[in-house]
């Protein structure tokens, strides 16, 4: 989670849920403003492997994911579907 290291790592200015997804990651963060990172796979967004900065935002994160409305919502891939709703 060094700054350096994540800023050379960091995918910007790309769609955030690969291929056309019209909101892009931002092209100016700063690896010290991270609050989280997520792994993609050849399906999109993985919901298996993620890092959280301990803070408000993760809280917010968590709480949103768990909520009973994307629970229940019936996402086709649950959870990665789910997940890339909320990043976006």
């Amino acid at each position: 989670m060094n700054k350096e290291r994540l800023e050379s790592l960091m995918v910007v200015d790309q769609p955030v849920v690969p291929p056309d997804s019209v909101i892009h990651t931002f092209s100016h963060l700063k690896g010290d403003r991270v609050n989280v990172v997520l792994t993609q796979d050849s399906e999109g967004l993985s919901a298996q492997s993620m890092v959280l900065r301990t803070g408000d935002w993760a809280k917010y994160f968590l709480d949103a994911w768990y909520d009973p409305i994307y629970r229940s919502y019936n996402f086709q891939k649950a959870e990665q579907h789910a997940l890339e709703h909320i990043v976006q």
